[in-house]
């Protein structure tokens, strides 16, 4: 066990000062080989207390209880073996929401906020503050898609579907701990892509299935490589077979004009609205950039 390890895995039996507690994960992460370690100890401490980042640096003499040191010990710990920030200390955010994310479902990207954020453009802009009928989320993972449409749009009620039981877990705990921002019903689904929304009609479909080919697994980078789900990442040997099992099949699912907005790679987001144009199922078939300019979002209308 190495000396990080085992000093962030001592059991704290007393409270103790912010100032204390960023302090002594500094030293932790420090003898991880971590980089700029008093930043990220401060971040430790303000995401588990889910308070602003600059926070702890002007309460230092706030106190942390025994529980909620032991968590940023363990936190250190995880982050010195190489975990992701959000697995270390358990939460992610997403647009207004703080989500419970863990290592079995995709830590929520900033570029699916954008995805989001045009689900909602595009509905206030057709039925402005007239109701907006279902959506679909189609692998919702932590539920950080289904979550934000309720929490922000004027849906009946957002169906999320994933087949993965471990995801529907985690998805149902932020389902709990989301409840009062929710403005409409989040109903989840077990099951594969379409399956469990057949004889549903929806205004939207969204996805952000798995799109990296199998070939493609030693080019990412070792924290989603070696820690995040295998399930929700790898499609086939080319990285489209989830995308076009949905692209397809969604049109028995949506109504008429009914938008269907997926995540794509930037690599692919040409091949998937060809295959949407081709369909003949789809209308205004585009393509939307993400914040750095990449090929990222597809989005068409069901004729």
């Amino acid at each position: 066990m190495s000396k990080a390890t085992s000093r962030a895995q001592a059991v704290y039996s007393a409270d103790s000062s912010v100032l204390a507690v960023v302090e002594e994960l500094t030293r932790t992460l420090r003898l991880g080989g971590i980089t700029d370690p008093r930043r990220v100890a401060t971040d430790i401490v303000a995401a588990l207390l889910d308070v602003s980042r600059s926070w702890p640096l002007v309460n230092g003499e706030a106190t942390m209880d025994a529980a909620m040191t032991a968590s940023a010990s363990r936190a250190a710990a995880l982050l010195c073996q190489g975990s992701p920030f959000a697995y270390a200390v358990g939460t992610a955010q997403f647009r207004h929401l703080t989500l419970a994310v863990d290592s079995r479902v995709l830590i929520p990207r900033p570029e699916t906020e954008v995805l989001a954020g045009e689900i909602l453009d595009h509905m206030r802009s057709r039925f402005g503050s007239r109701s907006w009928g279902t959506a679909i989320d189609i692998g919702t993972g932590s539920g950080a898609i289904a979550l934000a449409l309720s929490s922000e749009g004027n849906f009946d009620r957002v169906v999320a579907t994933d087949a993965s039981r471990d995801a529907i877990a985690v998805a149902a705990a932020n389902v709990d701990r989301c409840r009062d921002q929710l403005r409409s019903p989040v109903e989840l689904r077990y099951g594969s892509l379409i399956a469990p929304v057949r004889g549903l009609e929806a205004n939207v479909i969204v996805s952000n299935p798995p799109y990296i080919a199998f070939s493609e697994i030693e080019s990412l980078p070792s924290s989603v490589r070696d820690w995040e789900p295998p399930l929700a990442l790898f499609s086939g040997h080319d990285g489209m077979s989830a995308t076009s099992a949905i692209a397809t099949s969604a049109a028995d699912v949506l109504s008429r004009d009914g938008l269907l907005a997926l995540e794509v790679d930037e690599r692919r987001a040409s091949l998937v609205a060809e295959l949407l144009m081709r369909s003949g199922l789809y209308t205004d078939v585009g393509v939307r950039l993400d914040l750095a300019g990449r090929e990222r979002f597809v989005m068409a209308s069901r004729l």
